[in-house]
């Protein structure tokens, strides 16, 4: 079988022994009866079994899903994408390719670090399969793997200091986010969700804060605790700049008004 011919069967469809190719050392899926996608999280289900569906090591799988690590809390019933790797051959597309694997445009180029649409025949992509239609669905267990559940709570007390209302954006760890330091907040530490920019001369320094009122369905339903622990260059007076994990995440919060207290300062 050519890999012509290979490349236009559904990925849905392919068996055990169409033959194995190697990148970086990882086998791909292309080898093993492939899941359909999104799949559907069971009971007993972790990373390190569904990856092992995939034919792919565990973080390739945590990779697609942004996931914390191989001890990440899958829930029954959740949908999780499934990670693919594919040959680009002339005359292919982003927007063919992601309709074809049931992904975005946008998530090939977040997970590939592409900076345009323009691919090339040879070029090696990391798909996310099925990620379109878990979109939404997948943010919440996106951000509980990432601790997030730590930072869940109820609204504060009208005893805490409520700021009013605040323009809130969005950056994840890229360097046209960070620069070329890093995704490391003003202390020099890893981000991490929870981590917000602020203007210092508004809110303190590791303050932590309590921020509701969003409509992203990225964010844990309610509200949640942040720490103030970043600056940045535009965000001057009552703005706040929320630490998202992922390039898509962020690009897909935009700007919203929310309601910002200080709990601690």
């Amino acid at each position: 079988m050519t890999y012509e011919i290979f490349k236009r069967l559904s990925a849905a469809t392919l068996t055990v022994g169409s033959f194995l190719m190697f990148f970086g050392g990882d086998a791909t899926s292309m080898a093993a009866t492939l899941p359909a996608a999104p799949y559907t999280v069971k009971a007993g289900d972790t990373p390190l079994s569904i990856a092992h569906l995939t034919g792919f090591s565990v973080s390739r799988f945590d990779l697609v899903n942004h996931l914390a690590g191989p001890s990440a809390r899958l829930i029954p019933g959740e949908k999780v994408a499934l990670p693919f790797l594919y040959r680009v051959s002339s005359g292919d597309t982003l927007s063919y390719l992601a309709q074809h694997y049931g992904t975005t445009v946008a998530r090939i180029m977040a997970l590939n670090h592409l900076h345009s649409s323009l691919i090339y025949a040879g070029q090696t992509l990391l798909f996310a399969r099925g990620s379109a239609a878990v979109q939404h669905v997948a943010h919440p267990l996106v951000f509980r793997a990432a601790n997030v559940s730590s930072h869940v709570a109820p609204a504060p007390t009208p005893a805490k200091q409520g700021l009013g209302t605040f323009l809130a954006s969005a950056y994840d760890p890229s360097v046209s986010s960070n620069g070329p330091w890093g995704a490391v907040d003003y202390f020099g530490q890893p981000l991490k969700f929870g981590d917000v920019a602020v203007d210092p001369s508004v809110i303190p320094l590791g303050s932590t804060l309590y921020i509701s009122g969003y409509s992203d369905p990225a964010l844990p339903a309610g509200g949640f605790y942040a720490k103030a622990v970043d600056t940045g260059g535009a965000i001057k007076g009552k703005r706040i700049d929320v630490f998202l994990p992922t390039y898509t995440a962020a690009m897909n919060f935009g700007l919203e008004n929310v309601s910002v207290s200080i709990v601690r300062k």
